[in-house]
């Protein structure tokens, strides 16, 4: 019984620092984000980038938190799918867009999501903290 304790101990260790690790990326690709719609240039093939990785990294960070309340046998539900949809339609209409304006569609998008980003974001920045 003890080994399997152990085993488990390991597994949960293994996931809250895949956890820790994709917060840090996902806070990166925030950051990105946020000064690019403050008004820095970035190449639009690169806050294209930068919004898939953000948009991935989301839905790793859902499927381990999932995982871990699973784990602890609790129940929990992921509430920013509006995000992850409007940054889906924000690329679709970047990219098939004759005059695309980034700026102005990633700050609707993010404007209508319910969550919003921040929020999110401040919820990601409780759970690293709480993971160290």
């Amino acid at each position: 019984m003890t080994e399997l304790v152990q085993i488990r101990d390991e597994k949960d260790a293994i996931m809250k620092m895949e956890l820790f690790t994709e917060i840090q990326a996902i806070e990166k690709e925030y950051q990105v984000i946020e000064k690019f719609l403050s008004g820095a240039e970035y190449a639009t093939v690169d806050i294209i980038q930068t919004l898939r990785e953000f948009k991935n990294n989301l839905n790793r960070i859902s499927a381990h938190i999932l995982t871990l309340y699973t784990l602890k046998g609790q129940k929990t539900k992921i509430t920013w799918d509006s995000l992850l949809t409007n940054i889906d339609n924000a690329l679709e209409t970047i990219q098939t867009s004759s005059k695309p304006n980034p700026r102005t569609t990633i700050r609707l998008s993010l404007k209508i999501s319910d969550p919003k980003i921040e929020q999110i974001m401040s919820y990601l920045s409780v759970l690293k903290e709480s993971l160290q």
